[in-house]
């Protein structure tokens, strides 16, 4: 992306956050209080907008390397308007405003949240569409061509939502020329790396560790904190193994990764239970009459449902149910041969988002990725019912990123996908 590409981008975020954050106290003001705007209010929204832009910026909201790609930047967001909010009132204190309602405190707050998070989202329409036209686009090199980066270039692939052009590998083993993914090629040897960066205008580089010599990831390593030099970004082999959020812990001064056995814990584990429930009663009650019409139409025909057996959290097995459609008819294609599996999201076996499930056996051609996947509990639908899949890898990569940036706002993504899937796939079908 061109410095003048970036100047403009931050500038965007900017004003679209400055407008979300006016528009929610303007808004809650309204709401709660009656127009028109008391001084003590404008003089709170006038003064309050730029700690409260502070705030957004000390939590990195205008890193232009990671905003606008992580579904994680809405919890951010969330967080950055509550200390927006807690710098809103000691600033207006400080000046002696103190006569400010804790009713449009608190709806500033969330209408705030709602405003910058809004923002954000469309901030991210607009940038894939400028993107599908060639602009803010990065070029990059993936230094490693076995199979891990293989399947890093099939997944930056499509460039608008990247915002990568991927131009090729750099290898240690494979010569100059190999075609190696599509049409990418080996561009050259780790030791070409400086001068293949300049050539090329390379703004990132991806290292694969475990694909490289020792002494060429030193060399690469060695390079990271000189000036002048393009992003390097990390992927590890043993990146499957920590789905699970890692915890620093010091024996005797030595740091050591504690990796929990469940990837959800405290108050995010309550958050996706309350989601599970509210939103799995009401798609029960919902999907009854859909039930009910094909359960008598299966019942004309023989056996109405089909069992089996799945891992569930922790590598416990449970039994599920689904009806008994051909993989071929119109009701698997759309999914909605899974519609019987929201009882067991009622009895907690299973999530509204989560990780394909897992029959028991099918566990071997899934065992690399098991203790990732029993972290969370399989879900009725996920990443995998609703991203283009091409192979297992793809989709265990798809679900390992799901479950290391798990947010209730991802569940809530994933679920509004998923309907558009399904409404999508029976237009297709009626046409």
């Amino acid at each position: 992306m061109s410095s003048r590409g970036r100047l403009i981008l931050l500038a965007s975020l900017l004003t679209s956050d400055a407008f979300g954050i006016v528009f929610g106290l303007g808004l809650a003001y309204g709401l709660v209080l009656a127009w028109p705007l008391r001084s003590e209010y404008f003089i709170a929204i006038e003064v309050g907008l730029l700690p409260w832009l502070f705030s957004l910026a000390a939590l990195r909201l205008y890193d232009l390397d990671t905003v606008l790609e992580d579904s994680q930047e809405y919890a951010t967001v969330a967080t950055g308007c509550t200390y927006g909010l807690l710098l809103l009132i000691v600033v207006s204190t400080l000046l002696g405003n103190t006569g400010l309602a804790l009713p449009w405190l608190f709806a500033s707050w969330v209408l705030s949240m709602l405003g910058v998070g809004g923002g954000r989202f469309l901030m991210r329409r607009v940038v894939r569409a400028m993107r599908r036209a060639g602009h803010l686009i990065a070029s990059a090199l993936i230094v490693g061509a076995d199979e891990q980066g293989r399947a890093i270039a099939r997944q930056l692939k499509s460039e608008a939502d990247s915002g990568l052009r991927v131009a090729g590998f750099v290898d240690d083993f494979l010569p100059l020329g190999t075609r190696v993914q599509d049409d990418l090629r080996v561009l050259g040897h780790p030791s070409a790396l400086a001068q293949l960066v300049h050539e090329q205008q390379i703004a990132e580089v991806i290292v694969v560790p475990g694909a490289l010599a020792w002494e060429s990831l030193q060399q690469i390593l060695s390079q990271m904190t000189l000036t002048n030099r393009p992003r390097i970004r990390l992927s590890p082999g043993y990146y499957d193994l920590l789905a699970t959020t890692p915890r620093v812990a010091h024996r005797n001064f030595v740091p050591l990764f504690v990796v929990d056995s469940a990837r959800l814990i405290g108050f995010d584990s309550l958050l996706k239970i309350t989601l599970d429930y509210s939103v799995g009663l009401t798609l029960v009650l919902l999907t009854l009459p859909i039930n009910l019409l094909i359960a008598l139409t299966l019942k004309l025909k023989g056996a109405i449902f089909v069992a089996q057996d799945f891992v569930g959290i922790g590598g416990r097995p449970f039994r599920a149910w689904m009806f008994n459609v051909p993989p071929t008819s119109g009701l698997a294609v759309m999914g909605l041969h899974r519609l019987p599996l929201l009882w067991s999201v009622l009895t907690q076996h299973m999530s509204l988002v989560g990780p394909r499930p897992i029959a028991l056996t099918d566990q071997e051609r899934h065992r690399r990725w098991l203790p990732s996947l029993a972290s969370l509990k399989p879900g009725v639908t996920g990443p995998w019912a609703v991203v283009p899949i091409a192979a297992l890898e793809e989709e265990m990569r798809a679900t390992l990123y799901y479950i290391r940036n798990w947010t209730i706002w991802l569940d809530l993504q994933i679920l509004v996908q998923t309907l558009l899937v399904i409404l999508r796939r029976r237009w297709e079908r009626l046409n």
